[in-house]
């Protein structure tokens, strides 16, 4: 007969499920307790689901959706079986994304929760939140350990092709372990800068801050100064190191943005739009707009177009943006909508047009596991943009500046990657480590860029950062965190590092 005695009654009301109620421990003694002394002892445990042991709706939520996933994971699997065919291990990577997109939209919902009971209670010194900001952050801890989990020790979802090039046996039976493994060099680079992105960088928390909205709506931001910045960085005014901030990140088309808020680029804008010849500022400008657009960076360079930050919106949106592009080329590319606000949407920029010789505008997907599976995504994107502005989108008039491979390949990668630093290093002259001031450049002479470097030196030495070289006094600021640091060797000093490297 089994031993009992170690086991405890549960009393669970089905009908109200908010108490759950365990009795003690059975005592091991063999003699009989006293009456009294079994009243004495019978402490009645009861928990109460609304009294801190329980869930919150936005977290019950989560775990059904992870349990719904779970359950079409073992269905997938016992079909697999039934059919007796060869069961991928990289469906275990999708359960892991399913996973991962509960926990995310949980996180926003308590995020956005918190805040609203923050603008509430700002009044109310007896508010006490300390116990949801703690659930938080253990649920954002859990979040990015699953996220690095995924990337380093998981298989990856294309594992059933050879990265090397070409199709074969051997390879569908080895690339379906981790991607740590069996990756070549360069492969993980754009997983782990989108990581340390959304985990770890201070750009984003930034951008959104009341500051930098303050200091972009100034005449002249570049001079704009505030008793107390929450901007970090080694230089004298926030323009610069939020600019900085961003180029570390990688957030290239954001730093742009920053930029064009300066009134020297204003100013040039604005002669040439009344038909004025450029200035040597003004072409320097031009030219690092198309420099800083075109970036062929591991992970994006933030335009909206590429795989996101947590990695998760071409494995959630694919079937739903095939569904609307679908439903567009029946309606003579629009899609079946009555929203009053889509007209007065800004058109979006032809994200194909080329910049740069040599270099094209969706070069950054070459470091993606399916290239050619995530241009065809950001086509759908960029078309479905085109109908929120009240544009009809047509597939076939999309071309894309380059044929992508279909697998991952390092030697495209880099090519495209080397052409793209050497036309800053041609535009840019930068000191060589011998002269006073200098960071071991030794660039051209002459550069389209240098006409703004003397009137702005912050510039030059932020660019230098592109090309793999950062001047001390960004090297040595306190302000450098060991992430910002790990960022910048990936995107401009060894994208192609390799795997056991990184980890």
């Amino acid at each position: 007969m089994a031993d009992t005695s170690k086991v405890r009654a549960v009393a669970w009301d089905p009908s109200g499920t908010a108490a759950l109620s365990l009795c003690p421990v059975p005592s091991t003694n063999e003699a009989r307790p006293s009456i009294s002394a079994a009243a004495d002892e019978f402490l009645l445990d009861v928990f109460l689901s609304h009294d801190g042991t329980g869930c919150n709706a936005e977290e019950t939520e989560c775990l059904l959706r992870q349990l719904d996933a779970r359950d079409d994971w073992i269905e997938e699997q016992a079909q697999s079986r039934l059919k007796k065919g060869k069961q991928s291990k990289s469906m275990i990577t999708k359960l892991s994304m399913d996973y991962r997109a509960a926990v995310c939209e949980c996180l926003m919902q308590l995020q956005a929760k918190q805040q609203k009971q923050q603008d509430m209670s700002d009044d109310d010194d007896n508010n006490d939140n300390s116990s949801n900001s703690d659930n938080l952050e253990l649920l954002t801890l859990s979040f990015a350990i699953s996220h690095l989990a995924e990337i380093f020790l998981l298989p990856s979802l294309s594992a059933s092709s050879n990265f090397r090039g070409g199709l074969s046996a051997a390879a569908a039976k080895t690339t379906n372990n981790s991607r740590l493994d069996d990756g070549p060099s360069g492969s993980l680079t754009a997983d782990t800068i989108r990581y340390l992105r959304l985990h770890h960088s201070r750009s984003h928390a930034l951008l959104d801050s009341p500051e930098v909205e303050e200091l972009l709506s100034s005449d002249q931001p570049e001079y704009y100064k505030s008793s107390n910045s929450a901007i970090p960085g080694p230089f004298e005014y926030p323009y610069w190191n939020l600019i900085l901030q961003l180029v570390k990140s990688g957030q290239l088309d954001n730093a742009w943005t920053v930029l064009t808020h300066h009134s020297a680029c204003r100013h040039a804008e604005e002669a040439a739009m009344i038909g004025r010849p450029l200035t040597p500022e003004g072409e320097g400008f031009a030219v690092l707009r198309a420099i800083l657009l075109s970036a062929p960076l591991p992970g994006g360079r933030g335009d909206d177009y590429c795989v996101d930050d947590a990695g998760l919106d071409d494995f959630l949106e694919e079937d739903i943006l095939e569904r609307e592009e679908k439903e567009a080329r029946l309606n003579n590319g629009f899609n079946n909508s009555n929203d009053d606000e889509e007209e007065e949407n800004v058109p979006p920029e032809n994200i194909n047009e080329q910049y740069v010789d040599g270099v094209p505008r969706n070069g950054y997907l070459l470091w993606e596991d399916r290239p050619r599976h995530a241009d065809r995504l950001r086509k759908l994107r960029y078309l479905r943009d085109l109908r929120k502005c009240g544009q009809p989108s047509d597939e076939s008039e999309y071309s894309s500046p380059t044929v992508l491979p279909e697998v991952y390949q390092p030697n495209s990668a880099m090519s495209i990657f080397h052409t793209w630093q050497d036309v800053i290093k041609r535009e840019a002259s930068f000191p060589s480590s011998g002269s006073s001031g200098g960071f071991g450049l030794g660039g051209g002479q002459g550069g389209a860029l240098d006409a703004l470097f003397r009137r702005f030196p912050p510039l030059q030495q932020i660019l230098s950062v592109l090309v793999g070289k950062v001047p001390p006094n960004i090297a040595n600021d306190p302000s450098l965190t060991w992430s910002e640091t790990l960022l910048m060797e990936l995107l401009y000093s060894r994208p192609d590092i390799s795997p056991d490297d990184i980890s």
